[in-house]
């Protein structure tokens, strides 16, 4: 006789997959758009996110948001959505190493703008 709960009564929580998520993000956008979805996808209280109807269980914040902020901030995607890096534009995960941030930088200062950039310093200890 086992003591342990059924495998029918354990209730799990929902994952996230690629369809779940606000399709804008499948595709690249740009810091407006993602700020926007930001926005339309916060939820104050549990229950359902507005944006897009997922569950906010204990007051967990809808996994569109938790990535659309990630981008925006240009940091990785926290560890529960980390699979989700395959499908998304522009996520990552985990920390960059210094030649990773060197090579985005980069590509960033070659990319064309409304005027020139100035030179990029080195960072300290770089010397």
């Amino acid at each position: 006789m086992s003591t342990g709960p059924s495998p029918e009564s354990v209730v799990r929580d929902p994952v996230a997959q690629p369809e779940d998520l606000d399709p804008r993000l499948l595709s690249p956008t740009g810091r407006t758009e993602r700020l926007r979805i930001v926005v339309e996808h916060y939820v104050p209280t549990a229950g359902r996110c507005p944006g897009c109807g997922w569950p906010v269980l204990r007051r967990r914040e809808c996994p569109s948001r938790q990535v659309a902020l990630a981008l925006l901030e240009n940091r990785p995607l926290p560890a529960r959505l980390v699979y989700l890096v395959d499908v998304l534009p522009g996520a990552r995960a985990g920390r960059d190493s210094a030649a990773e941030r060197d090579r985005r930088r980069d590509e960033l200062d070659a990319m064309p703008g409304l005027f020139a950039a100035p030179a990029r310093t080195p960072e300290q200890g770089d010397a």
